[in-house]
């Protein structure tokens, strides 16, 4: 899942807004004195709605210039300024809470009084404005957004499509519903429901970019790499700074073994204009890790250890577990505890801030890298119960977390036929087989082995 899709669904609680609008009984839209500030935001809303966060961002900006005061571009400005270096959210925030609510429309006053409620860890009170709302105004497309984006990001699976779908029927322009819709489908693996989703919303909006790039997110899980890369072109043909693409294009060429075309796509990034100052390092770390895996350059995936793009990012970010898998198979013991520690340390202090998202993707990173050590050292029993309690807690997310479930499938395959169980070991790859027959393909070429395990 895109990571601009949770922007302000827990600390902030804003609104993604159609584009076009369907209008509170007898209450104009938004509250400025500017009309040329009004023409801004909605400008910013429509682009929010297509996830073009850049374009969004700037006409925020812009529409606060024509209006200090204006309440609800200072919101939607905060939400993008958590993830935006040289912009204050604190600062922005700060104004919004200030405002007299009593000059605001309802919608707003909503968005404002929710807001303090959640900063001040009023969960019910917040839960229950959310409720008296939604009963006041229970066509209103942009507050039943807010609510299925919670129920979303809650993991109320069940809840969230309900309420998506009721977006669709009131707000047919809502076409994000689609998006979501399909990524719902998608993580709980009813991959067909997915495809309809992402190529109605593709039907609805071809000239925008995410829809071509979610369906290629689903076409990578699948194995259907060619599709992928294709969508991915398309998307960035439309869109060159929509900048998910570019990593998920690295990810689908690279899995072709395509390097020199991961490798283009990378430069393809540092070429527009816009491009956020990390991002070439960062697709190119990635590309060069997942080739290294994947050629199986053990040594010179060990090697990366040092390098920057893995010390400086995240110690459950995809280099950290290739350079680990590396020590492994090497038999550097010591290296990969010591990555294991620090992925432990991070899963820690996750937990303490609460971030439940970042704590649940190391929680699950960890026991694959465990799992990982513990079968190459030969410890199978232990090594099966990690590579099944991660399996247990994935889901199709993503391409990214897609094609991690699967190779962890894959690996907890390998470690069960290792232990002589080769009904079991079947069955499983049977069901990743069922997902993705490209990737067992390969798999079986390989001789039914990734780690290198020998066989029970």
């Amino acid at each position: 899942m895109k990571r601009w899709l949770w922007l302000g669904l827990v600390a902030v609680a804003v609104v993604a807004v159609a584009i076009s609008i369907i209008a509170l009984p007898k209450s104009p839209e938004w509250t400025t004195s500017s009309p040329e500030a009004l023409a801004e935001l909605e400008l910013a809303l429509q682009s929010k709605m297509k996830l073009y966060h850049v374009d969004a961002v700037a006409h925020l900006k812009k529409a606060i210039e024509l209006d200090p005061d204006f309440v609800m571009a200072r919101l939607l400005l905060a939400d993008y300024a958590k993830y935006e270096e040289g912009m204050d959210a604190e600062e922005l925030l700060k104004k919004v809470l200030e405002a007299d609510v009593k000059s605001l429309r309802p919608r707003e006053r909503f968005y404002v009084e929710r807001l303090r409620a959640m900063r001040e860890k009023r969960t019910e009170d917040a839960d229950r404005l959310l409720k008296e709302y939604r009963e006041r105004y229970p066509n209103d497309p942009a507050v039943l957004e807010t609510e299925a984006g919670i129920a979303f990001y809650r993991g109320d699976n069940e809840n969230a499509e309900r309420l998506y779908r009721r977006l669709i029927e009131i707000g047919p322009n809502w076409v994000i519903a689609y998006n979501q819709l399909g990524y719902i489908t998608m993580l709980q693996g009813r991959f067909d429901e997915a495809e309809e989703y992402f190529t109605s919303y593709r039907f609805i909006a071809p000239d925008q970019a995410n829809p071509h790039d979610s369906l290629g997110e689903l076409y990578v899980i699948l194995g259907r790499l060619p599709e992928a890369v294709q969508c991915f072109e398309t998307a960035l043909k439309i869109k060159p700074d929509f900048w998910d693409s570019y990593g998920h294009l690295v990810l689908a060429r690279t899995l072709l073994k395509d390097y020199a075309g991961a490798t283009q796509a990378a430069a393809a990034a540092q070429a527009v204009p816009s491009c956020p100052t990390k991002l070439p390092e960062s697709l190119t770390c990635l590309g060069n890790c997942l080739e290294l895996e994947l050629s199986e350059r053990w040594q010179d995936a060990l090697a990366l250890q040092t390098s920057p793009c893995v010390l400086d990012a995240s110690p459950v970010h995809i280099g950290s577990r290739v350079v680990h898998r590396a020590a492994c198979q090497l038999g550097e013991w010591k290296v990969a505890q010591a990555i294991e520690d620090k992925a432990s340390a991070y899963l820690d202090e996750m937990k303490g801030k609460g971030a439940a998202m970042d704590a649940d993707e190391a929680r699950l990173d960890l026991l694959n890298m465990q799992g990982v050590r513990l079968a190459l050292s030969g410890d199978l029993t232990a090594a099966e119960k990690a590579f099944s309690e991660a399996d247990a807690n994935l889901a199709y997310h993503n391409s990214f977390v897609g094609v991690f479930k699967l190779v962890n499938r894959l690996f907890l395959v390998e470690t069960l036929l290792a232990q002589g169980r080769d009904a079991e070991a079947h069955q499983l790859l049977a069901k990743v087989r069922a997902v993705n027959p490209w990737l067992v393909t390969h798999f079986e070429e390989n001789g039914l082995a990734m780690l290198g395990l020998p066989r029970g």
